[in-house]
């Protein structure tokens, strides 16, 4: 800096100063005295080409909120500032500054039940900021929790009672159950679950329904009925000329409430592990009745055995030789 006119007079004046150009990349102060008065002069360095960038680039949030940071780098005299226009964010320093710098940010407690994404802009760079939703306002009821279906196939239900926005997923743990609809879903909703059928004993499964909250969720028991079965024989002598036999299968679901007014809700087959035992009754039969069979005439001299199955049941036929 260089006086350039009225470096010295009386009474009132004007004091002309000249200043170099400054040709660096930092700013620069100086001070001028002036009838004992100090006068400061600060002068920008000359223009560069600026270039701007953040760390890190975003940050997540619990539904709780709280405050954050982010730095700015940038050449000295390039200025920027910060601003949202997400009304959840709020820049608390540093709003508009030049060169390397901070933002500091504080975000609000999410109130609603879905998670929110915003952002914070800086000189064409962008903060992103995310934060999740409150799923604790989520309260969920599932019913009924005891399903108990009968022995054939069938379609059975249970229903999921919650808010609209609230999320849920339900697993069957059992390959003899299926889930009609699909897996997940969004409020209150019927769940849809296909069962097939099952003619061998009692068996139990589980859907579990799942929610994103400290209860965590909720098994539903699916108890489906069975069956309970008996031979009037376990074993049948047969003459080597062979001929007709037959023994009667005897059946009861489990729980007996499943077998109807009749008590014939279980099904069967009769089938035979070899070729010289005939069966003549037709199957698949229900409820109590007898199985017919012919055995052929064993020509060897050796006796021969064989056995006719029903569900767990065996009936072993022996054969005498000639």
């Amino acid at each position: 800096m260089s006086i350039s006119g009225g470096g010295s007079s009386t009474g009132t004046g004007v004091v002309s100063v000249a200043v170099t150009a400054n040709t660096g990349t930092d700013s620069r102060s100086g001070t001028l005295t002036i009838a004992g008065q100090a006068v400061a002069v600060t002068q920008r360095p000359a223009a560069v080409s600026c270039s701007y960038d953040i760390a890190p680039s975003s940050q997540a949030f619990a539904k709780d909120g709280g405050a954050g940071s982010f730095t700015v780098t940038a050449p000295a005299g390039c200025a920027w500032s910060a601003s949202t226009t997400d009304g959840w964010i709020s820049v608390s320093s540093s709003s508009a500054a030049d060169g390397n710098g901070t933002v500091q940010y504080n975000v609000a407690r999410n109130g609603q039940l879905d998670a929110r994404t915003g952002a914070i802009a800086v000189a064409g760079r962008r903060f992103e900021v995310s934060q999740a939703g409150d799923t604790g306002l989520c309260e969920y009821r599932v019913s009924p929790v005891e399903l108990s279906p009968c022995m054939a196939a069938t379609e059975i239900t249970t229903s999921v009672v919650t808010a609209a926005t609230c999320s849920w997923t339900v697993t069957p743990d059992a390959s003899w159950l299926s889930l009609i609809g699909g897996t997940s879903g969004r409020g209150s909703a019927t769940i849809t679950i296909k069962v097939a059928e099952n003619w061998d004993a009692p068996r139990l499964g589980l859907l579990m329904v799942r929610w994103p909250t400290p209860t965590a969720g909720q098994n539903v028991r699916v108890a489906q009925a069975g069956c309970r079965y008996a031979v009037s024989a376990a074993s049948i002598a047969v003459v080597a000329a062979g001929g007709a036999a037959r023994f009667d299968v005897y059946q009861q679901s489990d729980p007996y409430t499943c077998g109807g007014p009749l008590q014939n809700g279980c099904m069967w087959t009769a089938q035979a592990d070899v070729p010289w035992i005939v069966v003549n009754t037709s199957t698949p039969q229900f409820g109590d009745n007898p199985v017919s069979l012919t055995i052929a005439p064993n020509d060897a001299a050796t006796a021969r055995s064989g056995n006719v199955r029903v569900r767990d049941q065996l009936v072993r036929i022996t054969q005498a030789g000639r």
